[in-house]
């Protein structure tokens, strides 16, 4: 075993459905009938090629898990797989917009999820937890939806919320209502910001959301006065070299 796997590891910041191996993906995509050779070429490795084409990628492979039984397979298989690269715990956010788009309630999809991470937990010993979140372009109403849902469905494992998509639509101001219902709801906070937008976006979500936590975040660095902000106020970005 290398050291790199014997040092104990915590993810911050995974999107479930985007974890899945595309040979996951091709299985589940096989038993629904669904046609997901847009988004994979002939070697099964996902393809796209700008931001755009991403979220049209990610959504549609993530309309193969339609079962509870499906995302417990999907939260099984990735925390084995974070297990065995030396990981003992991780976060992940769910987006109960891509459960509905498939038919599956909210409580359907959390019960199944977590299914999942307790099937990896008693294998492995990993701890999993939830975050819930809110897809920005999707509208401020669909958020609110969202937080509604995930504080009338109380679930031990959904400990957080969270806001992604693409920066481009909607101002943070537009969510404000939801995260205040969050935090009044004792749930941790997250949003993205400095991924696709800049520095601004940032200071958009610290002002408009009141986060102590940040998707990403990277774009930072070309503001020094914002990153001098982030080290006071000890704001923590959820960065992965590769993710931008």
């Amino acid at each position: 075993m290398s050291d790199a796997i014997q040092v104990p590891k915590a993810e911050l910041h995974c999107h479930i459905e985007g974890a899945a191996p595309p040979t996951l993906v091709n299985r589940l995509a096989d038993r629904h009938g669904i046609d997901v050779s847009s988004v994979l070429d002939g070697n099964g490795k996902f393809v796209w090629s700008d931001f755009t084409t991403f979220l049209k990628a990610y959504d549609l492979a993530s309309s193969v898990f339609r079962t509870p039984a499906d995302y417990a397979l999907l939260a099984e298989t990735y925390f084995r797989m974070l297990a065995a690269e030396g990981a003992i715990y991780g976060e992940i956010f769910i987006s109960p917009d891509h459960a509905q788009a498939t038919g599956l309630s909210y409580r359907s999809y959390v019960e199944g999820l977590a299914e999942g991470i307790e099937r990896a937990k008693t294998g492995t010993a990993i701890e999993g937890r939830m975050i819930a979140i809110g897809v920005r372009h999707f509208g401020a109403a669909a958020v609110e939806r969202v937080v509604k849902e995930v504080i009338g469905n109380p679930h031990p494992l959904v400990t957080g919320f969270g806001l992604a998509g693409d920066e481009r639509s909607g101002h943070p101001a537009n969510f404000s209502k939801a995260f205040r219902m969050a935090a009044e709801a004792d749930l941790g906070t997250t949003a993205h910001a400095g991924e696709f937008g800049g520095p601004d976006s940032i200071v958009a979500a610290l002002e408009f959301l009141r986060v102590k936590r940040l998707g990403h975040g990277v774009r930072a660095i070309e503001d020094k006065d914002l990153v001098r902000r982030l080290a006071d106020e000890q704001i923590v970005l959820e960065v992965c070299p590769g993710s931008n």
